[in-house]
């Protein structure tokens, strides 16, 4: 049997056994709010953002979900993705969850042994060649892959794929696409042959997505797609969205959360009379909510250092200074409330959470502070309408 057969074959099984032609397709997407408890959020490694996701500072995701992560470039994406994964690799709720790095951009230049080592030996690639790990080069690739996951493997999986964009319709398509553009006779020809390329790759997505989505949801494993940004030239209305992603509706019509990532102002050092870039600061909206429904592009704010990664401490001290819990005193001190009496300054506060290992009671106390927000904000003294 031909390698296309079998691919056809395995999705018409999928297909049977996981479509309910008579349910919406809306209520097929993603699990059921109602049902997500504590135990089946899946945690970023970002207090904040788990706040912003799910209104706890300890869980950001869902399992059996399909989540986006568009981004510009240099955001933090695949820093984010890496560390959600570590989280998971150091949390015993997991221990049966395979977790799947694929690498379509083949740019993952990370030390995981320096930054992130519990995903030594436990990160896996979506297949391999002997002991040759081999990631997607075609949406085929992809889809045969997780397709694959959802019919055979016996374990849940976490799987990201880096990136969406990366990804190629069909090679076949490829090859007749450029062959077209050689005979193009003007340039509205050459627009058509373009769109009809996009149409094409937006289509293979939206149908992987569909396949895959009932088998997620049953077996609590998780999907997450990293997608690249352009700038929208189209842009009608004041609050359209500056950034548009490529792939057509799909990864966003089935997404649990969408998660953009905005790149900010660089973070320097200087030695010896030389300024050199360290890291970067990112700014994190969550522009999809299907859990609390909430959309939240303030407050989800973090520094990525170069050898360091994703500073999770120091993001939660400046939301508490922001918010001014963290009492501000003259000089530039502070006194971190419900941590110490003590005044001190920001860089001093986050030594002492870390050599007392305070990160889970500051964590709690960023917790209490979003939702105290969250309560302040919310519409007062009206009358239920049902």
């Amino acid at each position: 049997m031909t390698e296309t057969r079998r691919r056809r074959s395995l999705e018409d099984q999928i297909i049977e056994e996981t479509e309910k032609p008579c349910e919406p397709i809306e209520e097929l997407v993603g699990p059921d709010p109602s049902t997500i408890t504590d135990e089946r959020l899946i945690p970023s490694g970002l207090t904040l953002l788990n706040c912003g996701c799910s209104d706890n500072p300890f869980g950001a995701f869902v399992m059996g979900s399909i989540n986006t992560i568009p981004g510009r470039s240099s955001s933090g994406k695949s820093e984010l993705m890496l560390l959600m994964q570590t989280m998971c690799a150091i949390n015993p709720r997991f221990d049966n969850h395979i977790l799947i790095q694929d690498d379509a951009e083949h740019s993952s230049l990370f030390d995981l042994e320096y930054m992130f080592p519990p995903l030594v030996g436990r990160l896996k690639a979506p297949r391999y060649d002997g002991d040759l790990p081999l990631h997607s080069e075609t949406i085929e690739d992809f889809e045969a892959t997780i397709l694959q996951l959802c019919k055979k493997s016996k374990q849940p999986f976490i799987y990201v794929l880096d990136s969406l964009d990366t990804l190629a319709s069909t090679a076949e398509l490829e090859r007749e696409w450029k062959n077209a553009l050689k005979n193009v006779k003007d340039k509205k020809d050459m627009k058509d042959i373009e769109q009809s390329y996009n149409t094409e790759k937006a289509r293979k997505i939206h149908q992987v997505l569909r396949l895959v989505n009932s088998h997620l949801k049953k077996s609590d494993s998780a999907l997450f797609i990293v997608q690249q940004t352009k700038q929208n030239f189209n842009k009608q209305f004041m609050y359209d969205p500056d950034w548009i992603t490529n792939g057509g509706k799909g990864p966003f019509f089935y997404s649990f959360h969408r998660i953009f990532l905005d790149t900010g102002a660089a973070i320097k050092e200087e030695s010896r009379n030389m300024k050199h870039q360290i890291g970067s600061h990112t700014r994190c909206e969550v522009v999809k909510n299907k859990l609390t429904g909430k959309k939240r592009k303030k407050g989800i704010e973090f520094d990525i250092y170069d050898d360091y990664g994703i500073d999770d401490v120091g993001s939660c001290v400046d939301f508490l200074i922001a918010t001014e819990e963290f009492v501000k005193e003259s000089g530039g001190y502070y006194i971190p409330k419900g941590l110490s009496d003590k005044k001190m300054y920001r860089k001093d506060v986050i030594g002492m959470i870390e050599e007392e290992a305070l990160e889970r009671e500051l964590r709690i106390i960023v917790g209490k502070v979003w939702n105290e927000i969250e309560d302040d904000i919310r519409p007062k003294n009206r009358k239920r309408r049902f």
